[in-house]
């Protein structure tokens, strides 16, 4: 809604809700891309999507269902909070989530973070970066907030449990938690987004991903308010992080059986 884009040259857009405005872009807002399809209908006229949504698709499976979760361990920091601080951290599992805050510089290094009970939050003016970073929600609470004045650059790992993943929710996780893009500087988000029962939300004021090579996104549901433009490109062959099984150019648009 607002003045929301959401640039998808290469990709589709699919809707499984069938819902008559499971699909729905308002006032100046933007959907466009290679194929939009919706199970149910569109809500908006012609000028709000590029092309027109088709409706009525077939529900389309999740592409990732199979696809095993990260091992969870024991904790290896509990409350770990960084507060306006220059640190590295390692992969391993974050109990009660992380927080990033004040001016704090943050290195992530390759590998999983489960962050388990807990949020992983940025906040202030605090900057993340990590090549090869996978991030595991997993329990009560265990969501990701980019707030405004925070700087994001993080690519997800190129093999291991998580590769092609940048965020993996827990698929028993309970249903409608509210994952955050607020920062004015999240222009590299390598990967694909995986938010089985969350939502998520993107109010930035600036482009988000539009550096990336490319950024996939299944979600509960997908929301843009305001002014935010969020790019999914879909240059592969510029990055060695895999594209999952099921997506990209291995994906499956819409055809007749029998």
């Amino acid at each position: 809604t607002g003045d929301a884009v959401l640039e998808a040259n290469g990709c589709g857009a699919y809707s499984n809700s069938i819902s008559s405005t499971g699909l729905s872009s308002y006032k100046n807002s933007l959907l466009n891309a290679a194929q939009i399809c919706s199970a149910g209908g569109y809500g908006g006229s012609s000028s709000n999507f590029n092309p027109l949504p088709t409706e009525d698709c077939p529900a389309m499976g999740d592409p990732l269902a199979a696809r095993a979760a990260p091992t969870v361990g024991a904790c290896d920091h509990t409350g770990l909070s960084v507060n306006s601080e220059t640190r590295t951290l390692d992969p391993g599992v974050y109990c009660g989530g992380l927080l990033i805050s004040g001016s704090s510089s943050v290195t992530f290094n390759p590998g999983v973070y489960v962050m388990k009970d807990g949020a992983l939050q940025v906040t202030h003016t605090a900057s993340v970066s990590g090549t090869h970073v996978g991030f595991y929600l997993t329990g009560t609470g265990s969501r990701f907030l980019f707030a405004g004045g925070s700087s994001v650059s993080l690519s997800a790992p190129k093999d291991g449990p998580m590769a092609g993943l940048l965020f993996f929710e827990d698929r028993s996780n309970a249903g409608g938690t509210r994952h955050e893009i607020v920062s004015e500087n999240a222009r590299e988000l390598v990967g694909t987004i995986y938010l089985p029962k969350g939502d998520f939300a993107v109010s930035s004021k600036q482009p988000v991903a539009d550096q990336s090579a490319y950024t996939a996104i299944i979600a509960n549901s997908i929301q843009l308010h305001k002014y935010p433009r969020l790019v999914l490109n879909t240059n592969y062959h510029l990055t060695v992080v895999p594209v999952p099984s099921g997506l990209g150019s291995t994906g499956q648009g819409v055809v007749l059986t029998k």
